[in-house]
């Protein structure tokens, strides 16, 4: 290592003694866990943008991954590079820094596209893969003040963002930068800098740019440039993409336990998340990327996509999405208690195409209008209804072609108001919102367009459904129609629980019931369990588990003698859940009561039973399910 390289290893070692600093959070899980996951700004927030932006946007060719792919003999990458720009060796990544000018970066500029975009969290991809950091950073030499733009882009975003009234995150990617063996393997984003170009990494100062180093220098070094970011920028949320796993738990714990501490004594509420649970779920969000759940989540949870069909980073062949895509995937996402991290593309120069900022402020056009049915909402009793089905749920979902029947559902955290949100314009005429029961007495309740000025009357269906008359939507088109419900006395209709991906249902017909008293019933058509009064009855059913798995314990109860508490017992696990106190004993509640993990599939007895004899009140069963969690 040469004496430069050797001074910025000494920084970072004493910068490592300072870590983990003052505070309630200690360097232990027990510790982290008392920190907030999910702080409200967040679940409020719902839409977010950052950029994949840095020195890899000079050749616009493939993907951000092109530092990598360059390396790659006989990639469409390499050939490219050899024939634009020459052989690796004399012609490395590190040549396309100083072309790196961002001439036309403005970071008030793109405060302001954010914000119209109806943003409410934004910033940077603070380091990608590459090494190269975008902070004025004492730890590398390969950070944009010293190099490339010569300005501390993230910084600059910092106060720009927050003067707009956004919060600001950085994102992390450079834990994959790590050039190393593990398991006897080259790994890491330059592992073919070794293979195929090892004389590069000769000369030190490409070598630390390349992540070629001892492990554990690596890991301080990732470790001390989150400290570095945190007390320069105090950012808002802290956002990782894969790898993390490949840091040790301690320094993970070190790296947490700085970050909550300093946004403690600054009275500042940040989450962290994290891919596939690269750190425990009890201290971080769970991310998808250009994916998302299948089905709604107790416990928030975010997905990165980006603006095109293709790369992250800015290409000269991008394709674009429409606006709808983004809008109908937001919707969504929102419905299921996530929220969208979306990814825009600037150029090299530090602009951004007409094209993505046509789609940005189409998003915000459509969120100034209805966005009271995103915006500090959460989610309902079920998340929607609909003809469209995911394939599945997590990373990579694909292309998902929504229709005007789809509908999601979210509501007011004060749950007086809920909304039905069509992903797309619905035609005139009549819209059953299936997953919606409404009494045989319900008379009142109002139900309006939101951003149009037009009247929706409605009336109960003979299934006991709410049924919308839709006149002529006047104006142009848009993504999305949210539908504000306000003044009903809404409970879930037991027929939305019937087709549930991945789910299990235990269904009252199926049941064996052990006892005196309980028996299947049906009323306006819908089946049930009732006359559960006794505490000595049991519910047995017979199922088939398809797969191994977590499977989330779900269903709706109607308990009007009041609150109890049931067990579901299955090849010697359980689980308890509460049933709250209901309205009347056609009026279930939705219940959500944990999960039960089947170890392999097969053929299993599945047994429902009070809790607590004693405590025990009549309960009326509508609908169980078993969800599979992806």
């Amino acid at each position: 290592m040469n004496t430069s390289l050797l001074a910025v290893a000494i920084l970072a070692a004493l910068f490592a003694t300072q870590a983990i600093g003052q505070g309630p959070f200690k360097a232990d899980w027990k510790s982290l866990q008392k920190h907030k996951v999910a702080p409200e700004w967040f679940r409020d927030a719902k839409f977010g943008i950052y950029c994949h932006w840095g020195p890899y946007s000079v050749p616009a060719f493939g993907t951000e991954w092109y530092p990598r792919t360059m390396f790659i003999k006989g990639s469409p990458e390499n050939k490219h590079h050899i024939a634009t720009y020459g052989d690796p060796r004399k012609f490395g990544y590190d040549k396309f820094v100083p072309m790196f000018t961002a001439e036309k970066f403005n970071a008030e500029e793109w405060a302001d596209l954010f914000a119209k975009s109806g943003a409410k969290f934004a910033g940077p991809v603070s380091e990608h893969h590459d090494g190269f950091a975008l902070w004025d950073s004492k730890l590398t030499p390969w950070n944009s003040v010293d190099m490339g733009p010569k300005r501390d882009i993230t910084g600059l975003l910092e106060k720009a963002i927050r003067a707009k009234g956004m919060k600001f995150i950085t994102t992390f990617h450079h834990s994959r930068n790590a050039l190393w063996q593990k398991n006897g393997q080259w790994t890491g984003h330059f592992d073919h800098v070794k293979l195929d170009y090892p004389s590069i990494l000769e000369e030190s100062k490409l070598a630390f740019l390349y992540g070629y180093m001892p492990h554990s220098q690596f890991v301080k070094l990732w470790k001390d440039k989150l400290a570095e970011v945190i007390d320069k920028y105090s950012p808002d949320l802290i956002w990782f993409d894969y790898a993390v796993d490949e840091i040790p738990a301690k320094d993970q714990q070190e790296f947490l336990a700085h970050y909550f501490n300093h946004a403690q004594a600054r009275n500042q509420d940040v989450l962290v998340t994290v891919k596939n649970f690269d750190m425990p779920k009890s201290v971080t969000v769970e991310d998808f990327e250009k994916g998302r759940l299948d089905d709604m989540a107790d416990d928030p949870w975010l997905t990165d996509d980006t603006i095109s069909w293709g790369s992250w980073s800015y290409t000269t062949n991008l394709e674009i999405k429409d606006v709808g895509t983004v809008v109908e995937t937001l919707c969504d996402i929102v419905s299921k208690n996530g929220q969208l991290l979306l990814n825009a593309s600037p150029m090299a120069d530090g602009s951004f195409p007409q094209n993505q900022k046509d789609v940005l402020l189409g998003i915000g056009d459509w969120l100034r209008v209805s966005g009271e049915a995103i915006y500090n909402t959460r989610p309902w009793l079920v998340y929607g209804e609909g003809p469209t089905k995911m394939d599945k749920g997590g990373h990579f979902v694909g292309k998902v072609d929504y229709t005007a029947d789809d509908i999601r559902y979210t509501r007011t955290k004060d749950q007086r108001t809920l909304y039905a949100i069509t992903l797309g314009k619905p035609k005139a005429g009549k819209l059953t919102l299936r997953s919606i029961a409404i009494p045989a007495s319900s008379r009142g309740g109002t139900v309006e367009i939101v951003g149009l000025p037009a009247k929706v009357t409605w009336q109960r269906t003979e299934e006991g459904q709410l049924e919308l008359n839709i006149p002529n939507l006047p104006g142009p088109d848009r993504p999305a129609y949210a539908f504000r419900l306000q003044g009903f006395d809404l409970s879930v209709h037991p027929e939305s629980l019937f087709s549930r991906p991945n789910a299990i249902r235990l269904s009252p017909e199926k049941a064996v019931v052990e006892g005196e008293q309980a028996k299947v019933e049906t009323h306006e058509g819908v089946a049930n369990i009732g006359f559960w009064d006794k505490p000595t009855d049991k519910l047995h059913w017979l199922v088939n588990v398809p797969k191994a798995g977590q499977y989330q314990v779900r269903g709706l109860f109607a308990a009007a003698g009041g609150a109890t508490s049931a067990v579901l017992s299955v090849a010697g696990k359980s689980v308890r859940f509460e049933i709250p106190s209901s309205t009347d004993w056609r009026r279930p509640s939705f219940v959500s009561g944990g999960k039960l993990v089947f170890d392999k599939p097969g053929v299993y007895q599945v047994m429902l039973a009070p809790a607590d004899a004693k405590a025990w009140r009549a309960v009326n069963i509508f609908s169980i399910e078993l969800a599979r969690i992806p």
